[in-house]
């Protein structure tokens, strides 16, 4: 995801309007976005059953905090990008431990799937969560993984089109043959539907159709181009979307007591992938460090919630809380109590 929170318990109240095309919104309307965690177990030399109750610590100890959304990742086999294969069964396990938080599965490689068994899932995730599931859908990144699941790689576009549109009548309730549908029924789990999309008219289409946009930075282009086309992406989905249709973007943050000591915590590989995939300098640092970036992100006044990731760098449960500990009470406190305007994309 891109370059795609922490602590707001507060509901956006306020669309802002779209982006670059779009003259400054009044005081009275400026919002500050949401705040959660997006991560990925992605640690492929641990125990995986540790993992799996680390993350499931991690949520519970999210909400403790504050926190809007925690989202997972999704992926099959033995990936050093995460290592949940089944993100609607580990969020219904995480619906029991919290009460409040919103849970994200970030995301369903539908490519893969059967669409109704996926609406099946689904449905009692968000029963058993008491409607706080959020069904992100992606095509997949992996291609190795494709070829066990008996889908061609070159067509994934193409059958992820397909399999979309065909949960989405699902999830409407749709006749599945036979005079049968889902059930339960989805209730308002459609208007919780995400996909991903950084290129324009892919998020146009997202809009259109009435789903939420999560954003996604390129590997192929700069920070500065990645910016660029997110406002493009952003203008292009809010002129389609209604009210209710959101935006999330990511940011890479560590926080600890020094700058040194936050990038220790990191690693020089991760600071340096970053940088590769386009996703700029990581917000890893000490509170004044991170403050600063996020009252001077140019993008974050446009979108609904910010999630906030660790990755590449690979934590442990013990330092993913600590930093968590500190970017709320040390950043994201203080921010919002200052009350201030986010810079705009242009």
């Amino acid at each position: 995801m891109t370059p795609p929170p922490n602590p707001s318990d507060v509901e956006t109240a306020t669309r802002v309007p779209n982006s670059r095309h779009s003259s400054p919104p009044a005081q009275s309307q400026r919002t500050v976005p949401e705040f959660g965690i997006f991560f990925r177990l992605n640690d492929t030399e641990a125990d995986p059953v540790r993992q799996y109750h680390d993350g499931l610590d991690l949520i519970s100890y999210a909400e403790e905090l504050g926190l809007s959304t925690a989202w997972i990742t999704s992926h099959h086999f033995r990936s050093d990008k995460g290592t949940i294969a089944s993100p609607l069964v580990f969020l219904a396990a995480a619906s029991q431990r919290t009460s409040r938080i919103k849970l994200g599965a970030g995301v369903v490689v539908i490519t893969l799937e059967n669409p109704i068994r996926v609406a099946e899932d689904a449905v009692i995730a968000d029963a058993l969560s008491n409607g706080r599931l959020q069904l992100g859908l992606g095509s997949g990144l992996e291609d190795w993984a494709f070829g066990p699941f008996g889908v061609d790689w070159d067509d994934r576009l193409r059958v992820y089109a397909h399999k979309v549109a065909r949960l989405r009548s699902v999830l409407n309730g749709d006749d599945l043959g036979g005079g049968r549908t889902l059930y339960p029924p989805a209730g308002n789990l459609r208007q919780r539907l995400w996909r991903v999309a950084s290129d324009p008219a892919h998020a146009e289409e997202i809009g259109r159709v009435g789903d939420n946009l999560l954003l996604r930075s390129s590997k192929a282009l700069t920070f500065e181009g990645n910016l660029a086309r997110h406002s493009e992406a952003i203008d292009a989905f809010r002129s389609h979307a209604g009210p209710h249709q959101r935006i999330a973007a990511s940011r890479t943050v560590i926080v600890a007591e020094t700058v040194a000591k936050a990038r220790e915590l990191a690693g020089q590989h991760a600071i340096d992938l970053h940088l590769k995939h386009g996703n700029g300098e990581p917000w890893y640092g000490d509170p004044e460090l991170v403050r600063d970036r996020l009252r001077h992100d140019p993008e974050l006044d446009h979108v609904d919630e910010v999630l906030l990731q660790v990755a590449p760098a690979k934590l442990t449960l013990a330092q993913w809380k600590a930093s968590l500990a500190l970017t709320v009470s040390e950043v994201l406190e203080p921010v919002r109590k200052e009350g201030r305007e986010y810079a705009r994309i242009s």
